[in-house]
């Protein structure tokens, strides 16, 4: 549906290659962050924030586009709020792998986090489709449907970790700051998504 509105000319189709692009990388650190979590390789930390740097070129080249002129004037501000959102969750992925580079994951709250990570995943992938059909002109209301149920999911989780987090032994301010800061990163993510979500259905909404 996007295209029906597009002006014919090649800035459109290479924003929204570029806005595919930024999706795929984000759902490359989705899942680099789900084995991070796993396996506690360090390595998978590099490569989230090569991921991430990747992405935030993606987002520079879509505005960028966006600005010199692409798509008609009342469509820009949602498609960039829409950029925008993506790019806030690609930081909360990577600030979410700098975290837990410092600190010990505890047993008590590692399952949940590590489902965590995997709900995130799947709303990332679940987004990516969702985009792909609003572009086609199709109805994208099961995929925003699924993204609230996964969201709900991680807001379960988030309230099961702050029952156990008292558990959690830190050995000083600055380590228990740094939990604060991965929980808080690795649960936000499905906030993100889920307004994602959201702005690109007011998008298809608007073309109806």
């Amino acid at each position: 549906m996007l295209k029906k509105f597009m002006r014919g000319d090649r800035k459109e189709e290479a924003a929204l290659t570029a806005m595919h692009e930024h999706l795929d990388l984000l759902c490359a650190a989705g899942q680099a962050l789900s084995e991070l979590l796993s396996s506690g390789s360090k390595d998978l930390v590099e490569k989230i924030f090569d991921l991430e740097r990747d992405g935030d070129a993606a987002r520079r080249r879509v505005l960028s586009i966006i600005f010199e002129g692409a798509f008609l004037p009342y469509l820009r501000p949602n498609l960039c709020r829409f950029v925008e959102l993506v790019d806030e969750a690609f930081d909360t992925v990577e600030d979410s792998a700098r975290y837990f580079n410092l600190i010990p994951l505890h047993p008590s709250i590692a399952d949940e986090c590590r489902r965590i990570a995997s709900f995130n995943r799947q709303m990332c992938e679940i987004l990516i489709l969702a985009f792909e059909l609003a572009v086609r002109g199709e109805d994208i209301r099961e995929q925003v449907l699924a993204i609230r149920i996964l969201e709900k999911r991680v807001d379960d989780l988030k309230g099961d970790i702050e029952q156990k987090i008292h558990e959690v032994p830190v050995a000083d301010f600055w380590q228990g700051k740094f939990y604060s800061d991965f929980l808080h990163n690795l649960t936000t993510f499905s906030d993100l998504i889920e307004d994602a979500s959201d702005a690109l259905y007011v998008l298809t909404v608007s073309f109806r």
